[in-house]
């Protein structure tokens, strides 16, 4: 049938094409002013010395509002920043600092042109240039307020805002919850997880020792059989101190794992890596992981193929007041062909537990907040030739050992770095001495 003689297909083809230039062209581009939006409600503010800055980040649907565009589907997500100089000299700001790979405005309203309407074009590039923060000096007694527009990060954010002057280095740090998901440990009331009588709190580093290396080795299944994955981590501070170190080191939370998880297509096709993947449950002191993060590679929309993963369990110990939390952690590096609930192939991990293991290690330690590490027996151990089969039969093996890490809250440099004399192993060659040198450089401003 010809096109060219069917007057209905002629006038549906122009409707649909008319649809298709319509959203195409920008001709309802129409953002709003940042005062409009109430994303300033979650805004966080730090003074010291003289400097007060205030920080918020914007979700997807208050950064498509404010700038007329879906810039998540992108991978830009926009950092709100006013700074407040009441020192008697210029300081300066230096959006590297924040993110090594932000973009400039031209560049993000370029990458989000219409095809067939200039004026709105030139509109968009105007409100991305009139809202971005666009200074080298803050001079004494002025305030600089704008957007950086920065990689976007998913569920929780790091941002790192460091001023210069002539003789000083200010850095000022913030996490955010990013509205638009629904982080798995939402569901979990850790206020009432033990009772008084259940916590334990030891004095000691030698008691500290007896008591990890109690626990269990391994994770279960529901009903608390099984040997699934070894818990080769143990992690504790305040969960403040915890929460901006693997923050800082670009841990992902993680979406909840339900049977009626609901498949956001959006997520998935408009972003170019869903980081926020759900993880299968495994289970420790009968309940599933209190707290899940993934690290992904940023390749692709099926990156939770290939990411690491750390799954969290507050345990009722608590060292010097302090909380701990055993975990583990495993390197996803493929797919099998297995059907699994919700997404269609089950993970092929790394059975080399112990490089992931040392893994972590490695990127904790760079956050700067782990002021002392050590190793304690107690995890799941396991000869290569003779590999235990977790609870999907995928095998691993380990020599035993758990990571311990002891958080605080201010960044210390690396060779401030305490060890736990436990265990013989010599943690400080876990580090090469050229991420010492370069952590330390970061750390001092240089």
């Amino acid at each position: 049938m010809s096109l060219v003689n069917n007057p209905k297909l002629i006038q549906l083809f122009l409707v649909v094409f008319c649809i298709f230039a319509v959203s195409g062209c920008g001709a309802n581009y129409s953002p709003k002013p940042p005062e409009e939006v109430p994303f300033l409600k979650r805004a966080q503010t730090q003074s010291r010395n003289g400097i007060t800055v205030t920080a918020a980040v914007l979700s997807q649907e208050e950064s498509e509002e404010i700038f007329g565009v879906d810039l998540a589907a992108r991978s830009v997500q926009p950092v709100w920043l006013e700074i407040e100089n009441r020192t008697n000299v210029p300081v300066a700001f230096m959006p590297i600092a924040l993110d090594p790979n932000y973009f400039s405005p031209n560049e993000v309203s370029w990458m989000n042109h219409f095809k067939f309407n200039k004026d709105a074009n030139r509109r968009m590039d105007e409100h991305f240039w009139k809202y971005g923060i666009e200074v080298e000096y803050i001079v004494p007694g002025e305030t600089e307020k704008g957007f950086v527009y920065t990689n976007l990060d998913p569920g929780i954010k790091f941002v790192d805002v460091t001023l210069y002057s002539l003789d000083n280095v200010e850095r000022f740090f913030f996490y955010f919850e990013v509205p638009g998901i629904q982080p798995d440990y939402e569901n979990v009331d850790f206020e009432n997880l033990y009772t008084e009588e259940e916590t334990v709190d030891v004095g000691s580093e030698e008691e500290l020792r007896a008591a990890l290396e109690k626990l269990p080795c391994c994770t279960t299944d529901k009903n608390g059989e099984g040997r699934g994955n070894p818990l080769n981590i143990v992690l504790i501070g305040d969960p403040d101190d915890i929460t901006s170190a693997v923050v800082r080191r670009k841990w992902d939370v993680t979406e909840a794992d339900t049977d009626s998880f609901d498949l956001d297509l959006r997520k998935i096709f408009s972003t170019p890596v869903y980081r926020t993947f759900p993880m299968a449950s495994l289970y420790f002191d009968g309940r599933r992981q209190d707290v899940s993060l993934q690290k992904s590679r940023h390749t692709e929309a099926s990156a939770y193929r290939q990411r690491n993963q750390m799954r969290l369990w507050l345990t009722p110990l608590t060292y010097r007041g302090d909380s701990v939390w055993i975990g583990s952690v495993t390197r996803d590096i493929g797919s099998d062909l297995r059907v699994r609930k919700y997404w269609f192939a089950a993970q092929e991990i790394d059975p080399d537990i112990d490089e992931t293991r040392d893994y972590v290690v490695e990127d904790l330690i760079l956050s700067n907040n782990v002021y002392k590490i050590g190793y304690v027996n107690g995890g799941g151990k396991a000869a290569p030739g003779s590999p235990v089969k977790n609870l999907s039969g995928q095998p691993w093996w380990s020599d035993g050992y758990r990571a311990v890490f002891l958080f605080g809250e201010e960044p210390i440099n690396l060779r401030q770095l305490d060890f736990f004399s436990w265990e013989n192993i010599d943690i400080e060659q876990i580090l090469e001495p050229q991420d010492v040198i370069e952590n330390e450089n970061n750390l001092s401003g240089n």
